[in-house]
């Protein structure tokens, strides 16, 4: 049956469809949000009347819109807001100077007693190369409370007033969620490492208004990286997904979000309430613009805030650290029940690991549930699985479940890894992508946005090359990939993650219009330019929200 309502028409340029069984069309035809046909242009103008519009790529390039696999969208929002302390490439900082007298700046223009917030800190990238703590905080002033958020995520920063309004005192214990860094004198030195902050944790919610304030801001940066899809890996504020909508609905926000619950500590028992009966890849709204993901727990941290749990120690140790190995954030009884616990309720599961000791404790938690509780297709997700070595790729390539690698740790922190966290052989083979699809695993790849920028563009060049920022070679024969094989975890490869096969991923038809057009084909360009390709336009559900054709 032959449409006679079509309404767009895609033609003349490249349109790779991500469709093994047909890679390559010439056009497509797009009813309201939904594509209807894909193929040969003869064959799609057969669908088109008087009324059809002909959007003309000129010789771009169109793939399905980037899904983005891992980042948090609400919480960069958050952060747009809050100082910018990072490094080089990434920010301006060189040295602790520079914090504080950015810092001084921010409190200069706050009232006395407000919160004064930065993020992006990184010790490793400072000329100091340490911490920082609350002596230099309280430099900046005593009559603020001031936090700053390691670019990791996995440490926090305070000044004195903040770690009083925290309740930590020096005689305050360590948790599970949280350890408190002291001195010889056992004194807090306002450095925590934690997984849920208890200072962070008294900062004021921003307002209503600031929050969607930031969610249009950072919200367009995906748009303008090819994002039709941003993904909250940590949702545990239920009023953002009503801000969120709101957002929407205002026409401030033009993005499709996938949202993945909090499965841990106090703000699980909240977030727990809202929305219990869905399972990830079911629709919260008609529109379809939020989807819910999996349950998120945590196993460890950030290997660059030495936080992340291996199974051989650190390159370099400290000398009151020797042979050190990183924290776990769980016991693994807890998580063996907390994941069954989910499984049980038909629930999809993503955890957060890093190191191979984290890896290895999510392992045994993920084989523990499907032996108790056997489903055909849990989809289990290893976020970020950076340091997963052969035996355990082969165990993940067996549960049948989605590795997320963090793959632009390469780029951004590469030369650390290889001199600082891991030494040259564990660095040279962090993220293998390679080996984990030669093994069938499905492979997304992820920026982690807050901790690094949105750029799909950015995971695809380093996925093929491998390079540090510094232009130093980190493991391409042993792990680089292809860039079609690439271009599959930004889109298919993604949507199967989440169960969103069905609509999303690929261009065919009955999928949502959701597309990106670039200015050059990244399967013909010279590889190490692949991530300076322009994109042109970001298409959601047929509407163009960035760019233009």
């Amino acid at each position: 049956m032959i449409h006679t309502n079509t309404e767009v028409i895609y033609h003349n340029g490249t349109i790779i469809t991500m469709n093994d069984e047909q890679k390559f069309a010439e056009a497509i035809a797009v009813t309201g949000n939904k594509i209807i046909a894909v193929g040969k242009m003869e064959e799609v103008q057969k669908f088109a009347n008087e009324k059809t519009e002909y959007r003309d790529l000129q010789g771009k390039t169109l793939l399905p819109g980037f899904i983005d696999a891992h980042s948090h969208i609400f919480d960069t929002a958050l952060r747009a807001l809050w100082v910018n302390v990072n490094s080089i490439p990434l920010g301006t900082v060189e040295c602790i100077e520079d914090i504080l007298t950015l810092l001084k700046e921010k409190a200069a223009q706050t009232p006395e007693g407000e919160w004064i917030i930065g993020w992006g800190f990184d010790d490793s990238k400072i000329r100091e190369m340490r911490h920082i703590t609350r002596d230099d905080l309280d430099k900046v002033s005593t009559k603020h409370p001031i936090s700053l958020s390691h670019i990791s995520g996995w440490v926090t920063y305070h000044n004195t007033m903040a770690l009083e309004k925290g309740g930590i005192t020096d005689i305050v214990e360590d948790t599970e969620y949280y350890r408190i860094m002291r001195d010889s004198n056992k004194k807090a030195i306002g450095v925590i490492e934690a997984a849920l902050c208890p200072v962070m944790s008294k900062i004021p919610l921003t307002t209503d208004e600031d929050f969607i304030k930031g969610l249009s801001l950072v919200s367009k940066e995906y748009l303008k990286n090819g994002c039709t899809t941003a993904q909250e890996g940590w949702w545990c504020v239920p009023k953002h997904l009503q801000l969120a909508q709101k957002a929407i609905d205002e026409k401030q926000v033009s993005i499709r979000f996938v949202l993945y619950p909090v499965g841990e500590g106090d703000v699980y028992n909240e977030i727990d309430r809202f929305c219990p009966e869905l399972i990830a890849g079911e629709y919260i709204d008609d529109k379809k613009m939020f989807c819910m993901g999996a349950m998120k727990l945590t196993a460890d941290g950030s290997i660059q805030a030495r936080t992340a749990r291996l199974s051989e120690p650190y390159y370099v140790c400290s000398e009151d650290k020797p042979n050190y190995l990183g924290p776990y954030n769980h016991e693994q009884d807890w998580l063996n029940e907390r994941v069954l616990e989910f499984h049980k309720q038909g629930k999809q599961v993503a955890i957060h690991c890093n190191g191979d000791g984290a890896i290895e404790m999510v392992l045994n938690a993920f084989e523990y549930a499907q032996e108790k509780f056997y489903r055909d297709d849990p989809r289990f997700i290893f976020i970020h699985c950076q340091t997963a070595r052969s035996d355990q790729l082969k165990r993940i390539a067996k549960l049948k479940a989605t590795a997320s690698f963090f793959v632009t740790h390469t780029y951004y922190w590469g030369e650390r890894h290889k001199n600082i966290f891991l030494g040259s052989e564990r660095a040279m083979r962090i993220s293998p992508l390679r080996e984990a699809m030669e093994l069938g695993i499905n492979c997304t790849v992820h920026n982690d946005t807050y901790v690094t920028p949105i750029s799909p563009l950015l995971s695809v060049w380093s996925s093929v090359n491998r390079q540090t920022y510094e232009g130093n070679d980190l493991g391409k024969n042993e792990q680089g990939i292809t860039v079609y094989e690439v271009l599959k975890a930004v889109t298919i490869n993604a949507a199967i993650q989440g169960f969103e096969e069905n609509l999303k991923g690929s261009i065919e038809q009955g999928k949502l219009a959701d597309f990106v057009v670039l200015e050059e084909n990244p399967l013909e360009v010279d590889e190490l330019k692949i991530k300076d390709i322009q994109v042109c336009a970001t298409i959601v559900g047929n509407q163009i929200v960035y760019g233009s054709l």
